[in-house]
């Protein structure tokens, strides 16, 4: 009887813990009483990398998913893009016998280790794409999200139309690149240079850094640029909260006749293509993409085998098409 209270207690002081160092917990909770002490719960385990407006929108969708599951149980955590906090998500998922885990990659290249700890528990990766091989590798892990490199292109194709009038065929351009490493932010930087190439254009780079996904940051840059004097016909960013940041500036210089691109169609950019500030964005479906999550973890923690992939595609939003998006 004393180990048993030992060991207790010392389970309520390691969770308790836990919930103070490893992020924000929220917890969804759908199980229904049968009236024989209530039907066992399918527990599943969701670690976000941090809750930016896209990606909360993503967790809501897994939220919303499974409340449509009378059984399902969500335990949710921000890692706050901290790698080490992830991991210990998934740790604590484990020892709550969740019946699968829902990863928002902090870093792709944690990908093996986020398995390893995983262990026998079903993956599924959601958004950011993890390290293909190993991935492919795993009989027990699937991915849903979107290709990242027609996010890219689909920006490429937007800018194509926008230019096709342009003699010289050479666009000076300003680049807001995501977190640098990522898988996404590799895809979209690359996809948008290599599609204006091969559509014609000669590209010729005025600014190009990392603002991390950040608005501030991308703000910041963006007024150190413009105080340089530097031409430039274009403003392109992996994402729209980098793209409006880049907008706030160009608001302050009076430049806004130049055309910002960004990825994600928030409700914010969605508000700035309509004020006709932003050229357009790229639709990324966090809905589908957290419904689409809630759906392989579900059929896997009962056992159910799933795709390896779950594609949802993006789609191009500018002033002509945006009362579909609204």
């Amino acid at each position: 009887m004393k180990r048993f209270l030992a060991l207790l207690f010392t389970c309520i002081l390691t969770g308790a813990l836990f919930v103070g160092c490893g992020g924000k917990a929220t917890t969804t909770d759908n199980s229904a009483d049968d009236g024989n002490g209530g039907n066992e719960k399918i527990k599943i385990g969701l670690t976000m990398s941090s809750r930016d407006q896209f990606l909360s929108t993503l967790e809501t969708a897994v939220k919303d998913a499974a409340k449509k599951q009378d059984d399902a149980e969500i335990i949710a955590f921000d890692a706050e893009n901290d790698i080490q906090k992830q991991l210990s998500h998934i740790s604590s998922f484990v020892s709550q016998d969740c019946g699968a885990i829902i990863v928002n990659l902090v870093n792709t290249d944690t990908t093996e280790e986020i398995l390893k700890a995983a262990g026998d528990v079903p993956v599924v990766f959601v958004n950011r794409l993890p390290n293909q091989p190993i991935l492919e590798e795993s009989d027990n892990s699937s991915f849903v999200g979107s290709d990242e490199y027609e996010a890219g292109q689909l920006q490429a194709k937007y800018l194509t139309e926008y230019f096709k009038d342009k003699d010289d065929k050479e666009i000076n351009y300003v680049l807001f690149m995501g977190t640098l490493g990522l898988q996404h932010t590799n895809a979209r930087t690359k996809a948008v240079k290599e599609t204006l190439e091969e559509n014609g254009f000669t590209l010729v780079k005025q600014f190009e850094d990392t603002a991390e996904f950040d608005r501030a940051k991308a703000m910041a840059k963006m007024q150190q640029f413009i105080g340089t004097g530097k031409p430039f016909d274009v403003v392109i960013g992996n994402n729209d909260e980098m793209a409006l940041g880049a907008i706030e500036a160009l608001k302050s210089a009076n430049r806004l006749e130049v055309p910002v691109v960004g990825i994600d169609a928030t409700a914010n950019a969605l508000a700035a293509i309509e004020a006709e500030e932003m050229a357009c964005s790229v639709f990324q479906d966090a809905g589908g993409q957290g419904s689409g999550a809630f759906d392989f973890a579900y059929k896997m923690a009962k056992g159910e085998k799933v795709d390896k992939y779950g594609w949802i595609p993006f789609k191009i939003v500018s002033l002509d098409n945006l009362a579909d998006f609204k």
